[in-house]
């Protein structure tokens, strides 16, 4: 009996150790993603900003929609950025002389945030991958750029010449008091 149970057990670690073994002599298949071209190398031009969105969601359509919105983000990013960031970098060490312990912690946060008005986007290309990622690719040409920078500019302008005749308006009441105070219409009776 106990012989029986000795084969078996031997057996079995036998079968477990020859599932746990590679069967290809440790050579490793390469997979290969399916990614669009201009996704892995995309254009570069003088006159466009290109931007690029991947989104693999629960729809097509979904996920259609969030690789082209990543897009017009990422074409965002690269034209106004405002990035936040904290960094907490923290070190305690604790113990007798020969035992000590030392704890380390860092922790990085960043946020960006861009605020750009895309007017002139288009949509490039779009490709749906064999694994259900679409990928997108958006353009939007610099010329519209500087057209919206210069358009800020203008109303700055004109607010800021808007706020000079406002002032200049209020100094001639004011000068004007000064020299004639308000009399009360009001007679006591």
């Amino acid at each position: 009996m106990k012989k029986n149970l000795v084969i078996i057990s031997a057996l079995l670690a036998l079968v477990l150790l020859a599932g746990c073994a590679s069967g290809s002599g440790g050579e490793k298949v390469k997979e290969r993603r399916d990614l669009p071209e201009w996704f892995l190398n995309p254009p570069v031009a003088d006159e466009i900003i290109y931007g690029l969105g991947m989104a693999k969601m629960s729809s097509d359509s979904l996920s259609r929609d969030t690789a082209i919105a990543r897009a017009r983000k990422d074409v965002a990013l690269q034209v106004s950025t405002r990035v936040q960031s904290m960094m907490t970098d923290y070190a305690q060490e604790a113990g007798a002389e020969g035992n000590t312990q030392t704890i380390n912690f860092v922790e990085t946060v960043t946020k960006q945030v861009a605020d750009v008005e895309l007017k002139g986007s288009n949509t490039e290309k779009v490709y749906a991958a064999v694994d259900g990622n679409w990928f997108a690719m958006v353009a939007y040409p610099k010329a519209n750029f500087t057209e919206e920078i210069a358009g800020i500019f203008s109303r700055n302008e004109d607010a800021a010449f808007a706020e000079f005749k406002s002032d200049e308006a209020l100094k001639m009441l004011e000068a004007s008091l000064a020299d004639e105070p308000l009399k009360s219409s009001a007679t006591a009776e």
